[in-house]
């Protein structure tokens, strides 16, 4: 047992010296009668026990002040899964074999993750959501199946896919109070995140919602139109949001040259890699899918198995106990004493 505000027993200090050390006035009397022993009774004693209730009434009721409570008596252990979005390029390479080999491989990790609520983004030259995140596993699976290559454009806007990637994750926190268009202008940025974007992620760092939170995005080529992807990563860091990337080669002309490709590739290695995640690159699609599994593990080993701690109060029981003293005294001072 343990007590949460000790400081209330120092009250104890006055009281015992009222107690012990100030004694009740006496009449004169004769030194010559001081060998005499009082004759005692029953009711002598019983004289006494006011003031022995009294002191047993208050020193309890200053435990009870003192917020007694008992070692930890409840341990038990929560889960918390993740919330993950996967966003698939549906860029104009990603027609045939591509887009059904990562369906299957994206089918197959959600399979893996029936704990975790997956939601689905696409993106090509611009971004839309699919599907929030979800338990519904069937749901996701048809959501995957009605994405097709260049639906949103065929270029390739990384940046676009991350920007509306966080947006479904943050869409509950979002309310009425911000905007998407001013988020957005205030993140995209180059000198840094604006205060429209500070301000937010501010609040939703105080509320906790952002824990566990992932993006795992799928690439087949360079950026090459859309906002840079390095300032939404500085928004998603700043938000606690992991962020995972899966890369295979250019399947055809990106219309990048190749040392931009290079400097765009080793950046936006640099922010996903800011935001705890990793940055894999494929040479093919069976990697592909090994990195999918190793994207797996990792957020298996890494989920968080909390231990429950609670402290049970017990400020009632010397309460109680000092009432039941305190109307003792009451008892044998007002009743008892009166009987003859």
């Amino acid at each position: 047992m343990n007590l949460v505000n000790p400081i209330f027993l120092l009250a104890l200090v006055p009281f015992i010296f009222f107690i012990f050390f100030i004694r009740e006035g006496k009449y004169l009397g004769y030194s010559s009668t001081s060998h005499l022993k009082e004759t005692k009774s029953v009711k002598t004693y019983v004289m006494r026990l006011p003031k022995v209730f009294c002191f047993i009434a208050v020193l309890f009721a200053i435990l009870a002040f003192s917020r007694p409570q008992s070692s930890y008596h409840e341990s038990a252990v929560s889960y918390q899964g993740r919330e993950i979005i996967l966003s698939i390029d549906t860029s104009f390479s990603m027609t045939g074999e591509a887009m059904e080999k990562i369906r299957d491989i994206a089918k197959d990790f959600i399979r893996k993750r029936s704990h975790d609520m997956i939601g689905i983004t696409m993106y090509g030259t611009d971004a839309v959501v699919v599907v929030l995140p979800t338990w519904e596993t069937e749901l996701l699976e048809k959501s995957l199946d009605r994405i097709k290559p260049h639906h949103v454009g065929v270029r390739t806007a990384i940046g676009e896919g991350l920007f509306t990637s966080i947006l479904a994750l943050i869409e509950r926190d979002m309310g009425q109070v911000f905007e998407i268009n001013k988020l957005r202008t205030s993140m995209n940025r180059e000198e840094g995140l604006g205060k429209y974007a500070l301000d937010f992620a501010k609040i939703v760092q105080g509320r906790g919602t952002m824990k566990n939170k992932v993006i795992v995005l799928f690439t087949d080529g360079i950026y090459n139109v859309g906002i840079n992807p390095t300032r939404p990563l500085r928004f998603i860091k700043r938000l606690g949001v992991k962020v995972h990337v899966v890369s295979v080669p250019a399947s055809a002309e990106t219309g990048v040259e190749h040392e931009e490709a290079a400097e765009r590739t080793a950046s936006l290695r640099k922010g996903v890699e800011s935001t705890g995640g990793r940055f894999f690159e494929a040479e093919d699609y069976d990697e592909v899918e090994q990195f999918y599994s190793e994207i797996d593990r990792i957020e298996k080993e890494k989920i968080v198995m909390e231990t429950v701690i609670k402290k049970k109060n017990l400020f009632f029981i010397p309460t109680v106990i000092s009432i039941c003293f305190l109307l003792g005294m009451i008892v044998v001072e007002n009743i008892w004493l009166k009987f003859p």
